[in-house]
């Protein structure tokens, strides 16, 4: 627990010495999802070079999401290799080809497991109603169908927090160490995602800064129209942003300390 109190304090710093990174990660983070936002309603189907621009448009999307992974991953990676203070903005920059390439297989594969477990999860919580009325048999008591709703969607949160953490733990294995490296360690990264320190780490990123951009995502504030609501939501939801990239910094970087502690020695260009 020491440990991991030392981790946790060393990446909260590691974050909060990293204003520029935490800016320009933001501000691509905003560009991207303004541009995936627009993407929806992008005409395609009218014509044939519509549909090409949506491809094309598409394909850039997916470029900025990998380039993102990849960079703070690869940051974070040279960050816990050397014990540094900060993430420096220059670092974000420089990570290689084969790395966003591996990290641009590794999403693809990553959105194909997330739709899986998203279905199983649905297909989980559509017997919410079963559930109730078996626990109204068994306990002789009545349990609302919204109860069972409730309990399943806290135990699917849970869970979902066991799934982005080991994730997240092999694109970090694999970013410093290749496939083959992240393959080997899978068993590992798994066990530390279900029931060791990763796992309260994902907790604190999901549940402590995620929660508060949530609450200030959606908090409506009574003011006048015009320039202060403007304001207000502009502020509101850049520092919502802020929040969540933090979070995800945070994690990726205590993750990137965890996995050199207790994984095998760097061998990558990122530790050089």
């Amino acid at each position: 627990m020491k440990n991991a109190l030392t981790t946790w304090k060393w990446s909260i710093l590691v974050v909060a010495r990293s204003l520029l990174a935490l800016l320009a990660v933001s501000a691509v983070v905003a560009v991207g999802l303004y541009g995936a936002y627009r993407w929806l309603w992008f005409p395609a189907e009218s014509a044939v070079y519509l549909m090409a621009g949506g491809i094309l448009w598409g394909a850039l999307e997916f470029f900025v999401l990998v380039s993102v992974f990849a960079a703070t991953a690869s940051a974070a990676n040279d960050a816990a290799a050397v014990g540094a203070h900060s993430l420096q903005l220059p670092r974000l920059v420089r990570f290689s080809r084969s790395g966003w390439l591996r990290s641009a297989a590794f999403i693809f594969l990553a959105i194909l497991f997330i739709g899986g477990v998203h279905s199983l999860f649905s297909w989980v919580n559509s017997y919410s109603l079963e559930v109730a009325s078996w626990l109204t048999f068994r306990s002789e008591k009545p349990v609302a169908q919204e109860s069972a709703e409730a309990v399943l969607n806290w135990v699917e949160n849970f869970l979902w927090v066991v799934v982005l953490g080991f994730l997240l733990g092999f694109l970090v294995t694999l970013t410093r160490e290749g496939w083959r490296g992240a393959l080997r360690a899978a068993p590992r990264l798994l066990a530390n995602s279900c029931w060791r320190t990763p796992f309260p780490t994902g907790l604190i990123s999901v549940f402590v800064f995620g929660g508060l951009a949530y609450l200030l995502a959606t908090w409506h504030p009574v003011v006048s129209p015009g320039f202060l609501d403007y304001s207000q939501a502009i502020l509101r939801n850049g520092t919502a942003l802020l929040l969540t990239v933090a979070g995800w910094l945070f994690w990726i970087v205590a993750l990137a300390h965890f996995s050199l502690a207790t994984g095998n020695p760097p061998h990558s260009s990122a530790a050089k």
